[in-house]
């Protein structure tokens, strides 16, 4: 069997300097993760670890049942206008559609490490600093990527879950309390949360649940493009030793077939990361684009009644940010997937040709 790692390069590359490269690749992919307790460390058999993973998963579930539970349960229940009740759809099944997500993303842990693994090994694998360079500007646009998604997404959320509330004016029930607002209405018989320290709890609650469903929207986002552009850049190398062997098709014939043989390897290698990708992001993408298209559509429906309302323009604002975040996002992914495509396309072209 050929060693993996003797792949024929030009000027050679440290293997520190390998490893590093690829924990630069995937340094905010490994954050996000950890944080929802996704990320499988190098020695998954420590105790410790594997609880506070655990540990860690329990937590984002609580927080996220946090949010939908109450939210359902007062806008089917309470609620009987149909405007204010369509006024929380719309968050739901945001909220919903990050729990699909972060539930394919749990049964599919192995399947992430495998992945990581694979880009860590390719990485490994590189000597040519040609192969290097390539691998580099597309892991940067990944972690570019994944960045914005972040920024749109988080900062989306501040306006929605910290701001608003607090813009929005206090209502007076017909008890003489004040109702104090909330990102998410909360089923009153469950417990009354306008009251102190009561409602402080709750608004922090909902806060960090927040977090932790933009987490896992960017964390998605984060795998999508970090995955699919490591593939893109495989893709490229096989390509670009294509056109060496073409142009410099030199030497005996036990030389030609070693070359050969290596960039078959590395062709075959660069497929079966597509296969993984395609297995780990197929759900999650479909949750995804079907998530983001209701979103789009309920918040353009919020943006058009309140216009027609004339409130308040800090509800408008925030709509058009949500807005402007999830066309985006779809955006993101669209791209990503459509990339690898086109560095497909692009291979079999100058194949065949």
């Amino acid at each position: 069997m050929r060693n993996q790692s003797s792949i024929v390069g030009r000027k050679s590359v440290p293997a520190k300097k390998s490893k590093s490269d690829f924990k630069e690749a995937t340094n905010i992919s490994r954050c996000l993760l950890t944080l929802l307790g996704l990320w499988l460390s190098e020695n998954p058999t420590k105790l410790l670890k594997k609880v506070l993973l655990d540990l860690s998963i329990v937590i984002c579930y609580f927080l996220i049942f946090f949010l939908l539970i109450p939210c359902a349960l007062h806008t089917f229940i309470i609620e009987k206008k149909p405007k204010k009740q369509m006024k929380m759809i719309g968050p739901m099944s945001f909220c919903v559609m990050a729990l699909i997500k972060y539930f394919f993303m749990i049964i599919r842990r192995e399947k992430i490490r495998g992945c990581l693994h694979h880009i860590e090994i390719d990485w490994r694998r590189v000597e040519s600093l040609e192969d290097r360079e390539i691998m580099v500007k597309n892991a940067k646009i990944g972690r570019f990527i994944t960045s914005l998604c972040a920024t749109f997404m988080y900062s989306g959320g501040f306006f929605y879950r910290t701001i608003l509330p607090f813009a929005l004016p206090r209502k007076l029930l017909p008890d003489n309390t004040t109702m104090r607002p909330l990102p998410y209405p909360v089923y009153r018989p469950l417990f009354n949360s306008q009251n102190t320290p009561v409602y402080e709890i709750v608004f922090t609650t909902q806060w960090f649940g927040g977090f932790v469903i933009y987490t896992i929207t960017v964390a998605a986002c984060s795998l999508a493009a970090v995955l699919t552009l490591h593939a893109c850049g495989q893709l490229k190398i096989v390509m670009s030793r294509l056109n060496d062997f073409v142009e410099n098709s030199v030497g005996t014939d036990k030389t030609l077939t070693s070359k050969l043989g290596e960039i078959v390897d590395l062709h075959f290698r660069a497929l079966q990361f597509a296969v993984k990708i395609e297995g780990l992001l197929n759900e999650i993408c479909f949750v995804e684009f079907i998530g983001c298209t209701m979103n789009i559509c309920f918040l353009g429906y919020y943006l058009i009644t309140e216009l027609e309302q004339g409130e308040k323009s800090w509800d408008n604002c925030i709509h058009d940010k949500l807005v402007r975040t999830s066309r985006e996002e779809c955006e993101w992914f669209d791209y990503t997937s459509g990339h690898v495509q086109l560095s497909s396309d692009n291979y079999s072209w100058k194949n065949g040709s």
